[in-house]
């Protein structure tokens, strides 16, 4: 009896430290998986990649909760950017073999009824060459705050690292199970236009490349404004100056989802809605753990 009691609470122990992150980001990963394995025939190909994304988490976790040190806590929480960047171009290939119907007839409808018109359609007439080339560096800064902001906190300060993955992750399952179930192409996939995007210094050297770099159905939510407003949200609480440098690329970025004709609108919508479940998931978690040691030396410093 004695020997269930313990193996009880050593079981309750390991589930308790799972990151939030790492529950729904594997949730993302299981769901996706299963549902490709049920699928059959190719798709099932495909499942082995998600659910070995997954098996790779679980492992790596029982490896750094063996012997929690600063470097194994990086790897932890890097390993979650790899199978982000992994999941999200296999996708491109798994999500149609679900049968999946994409539905920008159906966000374009929502916008429709909020707005009258899709901003891609309502703006067509204010486009200008110098304003898309701006359109498209605020679009750009998107692959360098996604490294740069989570990446300094890496450097600095582990706790902090911590808890910004906790958060963005969180947010990342969300977001791709949304591809999963809502999978979209975008405004310039699916619609015609009278006027194409036209901008000499960046835009022209750079459309082709982003398209390129899309899976084809990461339309809704947004994760170019999820991300950038919670790392945004993360720096305003932790690093203010870094919060008032990155805030003006940043509207520029949300601008250019819509103007570049990236997004509907109703995609930043569901952008801003899962980027403050991933902000509120860090806050909590940070509240429940800020004196708590992470690793065997500030156990024997206590």
């Amino acid at each position: 009896m004695t020997n269930l009691l313990a193996d009880k609470k050593t079981w309750k122990a390991k589930l308790g430290a799972v990151l939030p992150h790492e529950w729904v980001f594997g949730t993302y990963l299981l769901v996706t998986g299963l549902r490709l394995l049920v699928t059959g025939g190719v798709a099932r190909l495909w499942s082995f990649l998600f659910l070995g994304c997954l098996l790779a988490g679980v492992g790596i976790f029982y490896w750094a909760e063996r012997h929690l040190t600063p470097w194994r806590w990086r790897v932890r929480l890097l390993f979650y950017p790899l199978a982000m960047g992994i999941s999200f171009f296999a996708m491109g290939m798994a999500v149609p073999l679900l049968s999946n119907p994409k539905v920008d007839w159906l966000l374009l409808g929502w916008d429709r009824a909020l707005l009258g018109e899709t901003p891609a359609v309502a703006w067509e007439h204010w486009l200008s060459p110098r304003v898309e080339d701006l359109a498209m560096a605020g679009y750009l800064f998107f692959f360098y705050y996604l490294v740069a902001g989570p990446g300094f906190y890496c450097v600095r300060n582990l706790r902090l690292f911590r808890q910004c993955i906790v958060g963005l992750f969180t947010m990342y399952g969300l977001a791709f199970l949304g591809y999963t179930f809502l999978p979209a192409g975008g405004p310039h996939r699916w619609m015609m236009f009278d006027t194409p995007l036209h901008g000499p210094w960046l835009l022209d050297w750079t459309l082709k490349t982003v398209n390129e770099g899309s899976n084809s159905v990461d339309v809704f939510p947004s994760v170019h404004l999820a991300a950038t407003l919670y790392l945004l949200l993360f720096d305003r609480q932790y690093g203010r100056r870094r919060f008032w440098w990155y805030l003006l690329p940043c509207l520029i970025l949300w601008f250019s989802t819509l103007y570049l004709r990236f997004h509907y609108f109703v995609d930043l919508l569901a952008g801003v809605a899962v980027a403050l479940v991933g902000w509120w998931t860090a806050q909590k978690y940070h509240a429940s753990t800020r004196s708590q040691p992470m690793f065997a030396a500030e156990i024997n410093d206590r």
